[in-house]
C-alpha cells in the first residue's frame, strides 16, 4: 500500500533540519538589509526558518541579539514589533532591544499600497505592530 501524502509543513515537523543548519536571526536580517538585500524578502526567509525552529531556546536565539539600524527608521520598528510579536506567541521572554526609542514610529506605515490594504491591515495587525505604527495583514507572518 502507497505511503500518505503528507503536506510540507508535516513533513518538515517529522525531519527537522539539524540545529546547526538554522542560523537565521533578526540580527542578521538587519545586516543584509544594510548590505542592499530587500527587506521583505529578508524577513520571509527569517520567518522561514523561524517556522522550523521547534524548542524555545532556538527560537530566543533568533530574536536576542539586538539588529543595529538598517538604516531605515521603518524597517527598525517592523524588526522590533516582529521580535516582540515572536516572543508572545511562542512564550518566550520579549528581547529588551525591541521596545527602544528607535523601535517605534511617528507616523503610520503600511507596508503596501495595493488597494484596500490599508483597511486589512488596520483590522488584522499584532498589536506589537499597531503599537510601533506599522500595519501589515496578520498573515503575512504565518508560513505554512
Amino acid at each position: 500500500m502507497a505511503e500518505a501524502l503528507t503536506t510540507r509543513s508535516d513533513w518538515l515537523a517529522a525531519h527537522p533540519p539539524a540545529r546547526e543548519r538554522l542560523s537565521e536571526t533578526l540580527e542578521g536580517v538587519a545586516g543584509r538589509v544594510r548590505k542592499g538585500e530587500d527587506f521583505r524578502h529578508v524577513v520571509r526567509e527569517f520567518l522561514d526558518e523561524f517556522a522550523l525552529r521547534g524548542d524555545d531556546r532556538s527560537r530566543e536565539e533568533a530574536i536576542a541579539q539586538r539588529p543595529e539600524s538598517t538604516g531605515d527608521l521603518r524597517y527598525d520598528a517592523y524588526l522590533g514589533a516582529l521580535a516582540e510579536h515572536l516572543a508572545a506567541v511562542h512564550d518566550l521572554s520579549r528581547p529588551a532591544w525591541s521596545v527602544e526609542p528607535g523601535r517605534f514610529l511617528d507616523r503610520f506605515w503600511f507596508v503596501s499600497e495595493v488597494p484596500g490594504f490599508r483597511a486589512v491591515a488596520i483590522a488584522q495587525a499584532p498589536a506589537a505592530f499597531r503599537r510601533r505604527g506599522v500595519f501589515i495583514p496578520e498573515r503575512s507572518l504565518h508560513r505554512v
